[in-house]
């Protein structure tokens, strides 16, 4: 396997050490007065103490604060520094910041739009790496990943023309380069749709870069990491997932469109969390971080307002209707209560904090009307935020989460950063040390496989309308989730733990640079997947929006083929021109319309 080779000239770093008290809500003066100033994230909160850090108001003589601000409770965060890393005449800036307290923490870095800048992603954080010491166990991807294997992805793809390219995902899915962080994706507006449905529901889609599905939750190290692929659009919300390739210009956009039995199956994580004692229920989450590609609408009324406006102006109509945002993941925002949420697809970088409530009541199930019709869960603070907003203390809960969305890879934004997680304990005395063992996998999350086996019958593959499926009447029992840890033990049976999601990951299509690579398998139509073959058997499931792998036998042609180093030009895909002058011979499909429902900023 080839070396991964750097393109970086230099590599140079700027600490720029902030106290964490100087970025939080509420500011205690040297004259005893309140700063009320433009707090820009969490203070050194403690657990579910309240935080102590002080807002950016300005200080009057008479020790009164200018601006605004709020109590911050829960875990705080705080800044550590910022790395410049410099790519010939580019600069990427990277932020660090830690959550909750001092102590033992593992890095996770989040990415926003990926844009298929795979090996930027990874050099920029190896050279990061390198010069911390330290190592990043995770990479969070929020959508836009665009996994093309080959050319005739681009059929399957919903990219302007004159932004279609290549990218450099295919030398990981055809093994020329190695991921070097375990990777864990969702999907966004901007995607290779067929390989991702495919994975409906979940599976690697290269060696060690994991889809975590339309919806789906996996645990690492202890921490619960869910996500939601896609984005809102109230028109499909309700539709059953019709669409199959090859896509008409309609399906094409429609296919990354999020529905509501995805989301209701992420909300039953909530029902499940009610089987907890009841003292104390209300200060755990349902999950430790959440991955979405659109906002849950209205989070934007918890940071900064009005710096988000100053970056972009276009939003300030979408936020006084209130219509900025996905409803659904407003929803599952005040069901899941996640720790970390982290988002993507508006290309900014913004941070906001949503303090929880006690008894807080679930957003009301997304009406089937129009997105930018206002509703009664999220009241415009305008450019200001008001400081009553959260004034009423009494029935606040130590859950709080941490909002964070990121910009696209692309020179002098911000679409990187470094958190650094609480680590949990492990759950039996499996070796820490050593990065090889079942500690440091990827694992099943027991309860998700219970939930995707016991609403199975909500799937459907007609363009009909699907009403809110009834989560009252799904019941999980310790029973369920038994019988699934066994059948994980049948069929992993060489595996120290069942629950370790196996490295089985399969090419399904030829990379992008081999023969026939640019030819249509199936004539276009969907090939299936083994690991989805795999997961459905398991769970006693049968195909309803997927189909079985259609090279099913053992040492199927498509790998045997790749596995001949002979059929891989490894200098022609490495210096192939991906520019738009080779659209035809790509056999890219022409521009669509534009889509007057969906926020694209690719053209920024």
């Amino acid at each position: 396997m080839d070396q991964l080779p750097t393109s970086f000239s230099s590599f140079n770093e700027r600490e720029s050490s902030k106290d964490g008290a100087q970025r939080g809500r509420v500011s205690r003066h040297h004259d005893g007065g309140r700063g009320r100033g433009r707090g820009r994230g969490g203070g050194r909160g403690r657990g579910g103490g309240r935080g102590r850090g002080g807002g950016r108001g300005r200080i009057n003589r008479d020790g009164r604060g200018r601006g605004r601000g709020r109590v911050g409770r829960g875990r705080g965060y705080k800044n550590e520094n910022t790395v410049e890393i410099s790519v010939k005449d580019d600069v990427v800036k990277v932020d660090e910041i830690s959550i909750g307290n001092n102590g033992d923490s593992i890095s996770i870095a989040v990415q926003g739009c990926s844009h298929g800048h795979l090996d930027r992603i990874y050099d920029t954080l190896t050279l990061y790496q390198e010069k911390h010491g330290k190592k990043i166990e995770l990479l969070l991807c929020c959508g836009d990943f665009q996994a093309l294997r080959n050319t005739t992805d681009f059929d399957t793809i919903s990219v302007p023309q004159k932004y279609r390219d290549m990218g450099s995902f295919y030398k990981y899915y055809a093994g020329i380069k190695a991921a070097p962080i375990l990777t864990i994706v969702i999907g966004g507006n901007h995607e290779a749709s067929s390989y991702m449905q495919e994975l409906y529901y979940g599976g690697w889609m290269a060696p060690n870069i994991y889809y975590l599905g339309a919806s789906g939750v996996v645990n690492y190290r202890g921490i619960r990491i869910s996500g939601i692929s896609g984005i809102y659009k109230h028109n499909d919300y309700r539709r059953g997932r019709h669409e199959f390739p090859p896509y008409d210009n309609s399906s094409l956009r429609s296919v990354y469109h999020v529905r509501n039995v995805e989301v209701a199956r992420l909300k039953l994580l909530e029902k499940l969390q009610k089987n907890l004692p009841k003292e104390g229920r209300e200060n755990v989450a349902a999950v430790d971080i959440m991955l979405s590609h659109d906002w849950p609408r209205g989070i934007e009324q918890h940071g900064d307002t009005a710096g988000l406006i100053r970056k972009k102006k276009f939003f300030e109509q979408e936020i006084q209707d209130n219509n900025l945002g996905s409803p659904s993941n407003e929803e599952l925002l005040l069901t899941l209560k996640p720790t970390l949420w982290f988002s993507a697809h508006l290309h900014v970088k913004f941070w906001a904090r949503f303090h929880h409530r006690i008894n807080e009541q679930t957003a009301k199930p997304v009406e089937a009307k129009k997105v930018e019709e206002i509703t009664e869960n999220t009241t415009f603070i305008a450019l200001e935020s008001s400081a009553e907003r959260c004034s009423d203390q009494s029935n606040l809960t130590d859950l709080m989460t941490q909002f964070l969305s990121l910009d696209k890879c692309l020179p002098r934004k911000y679409h990187l950063q470094v958190v650094n997680f609480p680590m949990k304990p492990p759950s039996n005395d499996i070796d820490k040390k050593t990065s090889d063992s079942p500690l440091y996998r990827l694992h099943y999350d027991l309860e998700w496989l219970a939930i995707l086996q016991k609403t199975h019958h909500w799937t459907k593959s007609s363009r009909s309308f699907v009403p809110d499926p009834s989560i009252d009447e799904i019941e999980i029992t310790t029973d369920d989730i038994d019988a699934i840890r066994i059948k994980l033990y049948d069929s992993f049976k060489d595996q120290t733990d069942p629950t370790i999601i196996p490295n089985n990951f399969t090419m399904t299509l030829q990379p992008h640079g081999t023969i026939g690579s640019d030819q249509h398998v199936n004539q276009g139509r969907m090939v299936g997947n083994p690991q989805t073959d795999d997961l459905l058997s398991i769970l006693g499931m049968n195909h309803i929006i997927t189909v079985p792998y259609i090279f099913n036998i053992p040492g199927n042609a498509i790998s045997q083929q790749l596995l001949d180093e002979n059929e891989i030009d490894i200098d022609e895909m490495e210096s192939t021109d991906h520019s738009p002058v080779d659209a035809e011979n790509g056999k890219y499909v022409e521009p669509l319309e534009e889509d007057e429902n969906e926020i694209d900023l690719d053209s920024e």
